[in-house]
């Protein structure tokens, strides 16, 4: 299980530097660089879940919520870290990370979507800025506490910081205890607006507060972070009141996602599939058709691949467009050795998903494991064109060039992955090394000099921004 130390993190070379930073407000571009310099961690450590469909599940349920928020230019990212806490937390830049055990203990997608909203929240009140803003007034050096703190959640690491001064760590108590409560009043508001259950929330932390008093060694990450109170929680049923009552039914994907975590991901030893095979007895088709799907998950992790094949027949043939089912098909057949089959049907699901590009990662990731680098690259470039904030993009780009032996290339496409990033730094090396793989002189030369200085000046003013 993963644990996040803020205090290795604030203190890492990797976060920018942010001078007086902790004695006034935090800019846009100083929020940015957190976010960034948290996501190059995130995506280094072992737990986190490289699962590009529970990723784009997360973020379509993500865009959906915060698309009334007052979000102010910030584009939302969500992520996923293998660890059974019951844990969300934001960090500034709009980045919204998940354990795989909350999303685990929701029973329904408003539910969910709770959590989603109250993270949201919290970046469009700005409530790291503030923190630094209350702390300048009680002249506490917050900022590495404050940084670490959100890592966790909010402000498990800012009372560990500040327990030298017991009246400034209360007085920062009562401050944020307020912005949680900030928080449940626009993320109810999110939610109605988004046309989920708004009484979600409430029952949802109700259920954690339950949990918690039953067994008192066993208090969900959340409820830490996050610091619960029966007020609270009447607070949010009563705020829920306001809006009209709009039951919500949980969406396919939503029962596929949690089918997925626990074939893949969830850190236990027992078998999944008893658990399946319990769930399709279930008289609601969603959650059978669910652990149809798991089953056929776990079977071909297990390389039962008959029998993973026969499992999710059924399912193939009613959902012959659906990405995650018949993602799970291409899977098996991949498997199986039979890649032109799986190429075939990726290319069937981009043309009736087209605007599901995580299809196009794993259509990439087939042509390269086929040594088909040229097919892999003219997709690449494509999504490219569209999305050129993806950092994955240039990952498989650079793969396809190293396969061709094209070294400038991939080096080049590896500094696009790292400016994307927002590692100025690590982009340069690589720049650096796309020359001494180039010839003396042509435009490839010529390109990788121009990108070169280009984010040398970048680098420059984002020096400049986290001293400012």
């Amino acid at each position: 299980m993963m644990t996040v130390n803020a205090l290795t993190f604030a203190q890492s070379n990797d976060l920018p530097e942010l001078g007086d930073s902790a004695t006034q407000y935090l800019n846009p571009a100083q929020e940015k660089q957190i976010g960034q310099a948290f996501l190059r961690r995130l995506i280094r450590n072992p737990s986190y879940v490289e699962d590009y469909q529970l990723q784009d599940y997360l973020q379509s349920v993500g865009d959906r919520v915060g698309a009334t928020a007052d979000l102010r230019g910030i584009k939302l990212s969500f992520n996923l870290l293998k660890d059974n806490a019951l844990n969300a937390f934001a960090v500034p830049g709009g980045y919204i990370t998940f354990n795989t055990g909350l999303i685990m203990t929701t029973k329904t997608e408003s539910e969910l979507a709770s959590v989603v909203s109250h993270e949201i929240a919290h970046l469009t009140q700005r409530h790291l800025p503030r923190l630094l803003a209350k702390a300048n007034e009680n002249k506490i050096p917050l900022l590495a506490a404050v940084i670490g703190s959100i890592l966790v959640g909010g402000q498990a690491g800012l009372i560990g910081f500040t327990a030298a001064n017991a009246t400034a760590a209360s007085n920062q108590l009562i401050y944020t205890r307020g912005f949680e409560r900030e928080a449940d009043a626009i993320g109810i508001q999110l939610l109605a607006s988004a046309k989920y259950d708004p009484n979600a929330m409430a029952g949802f932390f109700s259920e954690l507060e339950r949990y918690s008093r039953h067994d008192s060694t066993a208090i969900p990450a959340f409820l830490r972070t996050h610091p619960l109170s029966l007020t609270r929680i009447a607070e949010s049923e009563d705020r829920a009141k306001e809006y009209p009552a709009q039951p919500h039914a949980s969406s396919f994907e939503f029962y596929l996602a949690k089918a997925r975590i626990r074939a893949l991901y969830t850190e236990r030893r027992d078998d999944p599939i008893p658990f399946f095979k319990a769930q399709m007895e279930s008289g609601q088709t969603e959650i059978k058709d669910a652990a149809i799907y798991g089953t056929a998950i776990a079977l071909t992790q297990s390389r039962k691949l008959e029998q993973a094949r026969t499992a999710l027949m059924p399912l193939s043939e009613r959902y012959p467009t659906h990405p995650w089912i018949q993602t799970a098909q291409a899977e098996i057949d991949l498997a199986d050795n039979k890649v032109n089959q799986a190429i075939a049907r990726y290319q069937t699901l981009i043309g009736n998903n087209p605007n599901k590009v995580y299809l196009n990662y794993y259509l990439a990731n087939v042509f390269l494991l086929n040594r088909q680098a040229e097919m892999a690259k003219k997709i690449m470039r494509y999504q490219i064109r569209r999305h050129p904030d993806l950092y994955r993009l240039y990952q498989f780009l650079s793969k396809a060039n190293a396969q061709q032996g094209n070294l400038a290339e991939a080096h080049q496409a590896n500094a696009d992955y790292y400016a994307t990033l927002g590692n100025y730094s690590g982009a340069i090396t690589s720049l650096k090394l796309a020359l001494q793989e180039s010839a003396s002189e042509g435009y490839l030369t010529q390109s990788i000099t121009a990108q070169l200085s280009d984010l040398e000046e970048k680098l420059d003013l984002q020096k400049k921004i986290g001293n400012g």
